[in-house]
């Protein structure tokens, strides 16, 4: 029986792999076949959620690597004749280096495991060079605001459902001197995180996506321009030096109770439940800046494909592992065991937060705008946004100049589609 011998830092060359990426080879003991599955994910239920797998004849080895690492040790993996079989992939921009070289294999638009997935998931995982889908969608990421019901309640405030009560409790919030938000600005890829999560409404939400990839408006527009006006009138509820805040900082500032709002991912939740076991959480999707149903931000976090080099039984498993994962049942482990969205529709967390964010997204989702559509060339969109939003929120430029950054940067390489 092959097995994985080792897989160094991410500098390293990948050396004895388990189970021959070609052909049918790399059966176990009895007869089985070996699906050797790499991913970034190093915590325990990634692993036993992975190895779970039932199909006939066949076992599941899950290898964990590093994050950070992990792009180089797949490229390496993928383009050695002994590499994984079937493999966690990056979403959007982050895809696109990883399939470049031909290791990842296409799948069918019908494919099974593809059905219950949201098309704009799906289109997570679509190369933009050739339009052919890599993988199954496996969970999605969402922004929304996670609070300390304990402290509201105690001041006799509740979740906003306008965006003015939105301007008041943070209002009423500085009147009884509880810093509002948790929040900062040193960490700067927070910020468009930040800027979709409160102000989307304000360019239009999917719609302004949409029209920026086709070349019918740009990033001067004066809807972008208000979003990121918004992010920074917003910043007087941000704690005081917000300036020098890291990210971890602001995370202690709302474990600790010293603010009530929590602006930021839900992949967050985990963390605060349990330190903050003695307070009531609740979370809320901003209301619309303009009026009408709020949009709940989100994206695709990630997908998992399977070599292109294998055939016969190979083949065969790792097809079926990847319908696995496009089933409900995988689903609902993502959900429950990992407190995670999964990409999957039809599937309902039992945690009540977790279901709550999920649903919105569901029901009037809106992308991170420049990860999902602009981080295919260099610069990236993502990159340019960190350093003019960073500027913004900190006095140094005004709103306008932001999208004129962000469109001269990506006007080196982005060209509209027809």
């Amino acid at each position: 029986m092959r097995k994985v011998l080792s897989v160094v830092a991410a500098a390293t060359m990948v050396a004895g792999l388990a189970g021959c990426a070609a052909g049918g080879a790399g059966a176990g003991d009895g007869g089985e076949t070996v699906l050797t599955v790499w991913g970034w994910r190093t915590d325990a239920p990634w692993q036993e959620l992975m190895e779970s797998f039932s199909g006939d004849g066949i076992r599941v080895d899950y290898k964990s690597y590093k994050a950070e690492e992990y792009n180089q040790i797949l490229q390496t993996g993928l383009s050695s004749s002994s590499g994984p079989d079937v493999v966690m992939l990056r979403s959007y921009g982050g895809l696109q280096t990883l399939v470049a070289g031909g290791g990842v294999a296409t799948l069918p638009e019908d494919f099974p495991g593809l059905a219950k997935i949201p098309a704009n998931l799906v289109d997570g995982v679509r190369s933009q060079e050739d339009g052919k889908v890599y993988g199954v969608p496996f969970q999605s990421v969402t922004a929304n605001v996670v609070y300390n019901k304990t402290v509201l309640d105690d001041l006799g405030l509740s979740e906003p459902t306008t965006w003015d009560d939105f301007l008041a409790l943070n209002d009423a919030l500085l009147a009884e001197g509880v810093t509002p938000m948790a929040a900062g600005a040193l960490d700067s890829w927070i910020l468009p995180i930040y800027r979709d999560l409160f102000a989307a409404a304000q360019y239009g939400g999917p719609e302004f996506s949409q029209k920026l990839m086709d070349g019918s408006t740009t990033f001067e527009d004066d809807g972008y321009t208000r979003a990121n006006q918004t992010l920074k009138d917003l910043t007087k509820y941000f704690p005081k030096g917000f300036e020098g805040l890291s990210y971890a900082d602001a995370n202690a500032l709302f474990v600790s109770g010293e603010a009530a709002l929590y602006p930021g991912g839900i992949w967050e939740l985990t963390a605060f439940q349990k330190d903050m076991a003695d307070a009531e959480l609740g979370i809320f999707t901003v209301p619309s800046v303009t009026g009408g149903e709020p949009f709940a931000m989100g994206y695709l976090d990630g997908a998992i494909g399977m070599s292109s080099k294998l055939t016969g039984d190979k083949a065969e498993a790792a097809e079926e592992f990847l319908t696995w994962v496009g089933s409900e049942e995988f689903g609902q482990r993502i959900a429950d065991d990992l407190l995670s969205i999964p990409a999957v529709d039809g599937v309902t967390p039992k945690d009540p937060l977790l279901a709550e964010s999920a649903a919105a997204f569901a029901a009037n989702p809106t992308p991170y705008l420049t990860y999902v559509g602009f981080d295919f060339g260099t610069p990236t969109g993502t990159s340019l946004e960190y350093a003019s939003l960073q500027k913004l929120v900190i006095g140094d430029i005004p709103a306008a100049q932001v999208g004129k950054d962000v469109q001269a940067g990506i006007s080196q390489w982005f060209e509209p589609a027809p």
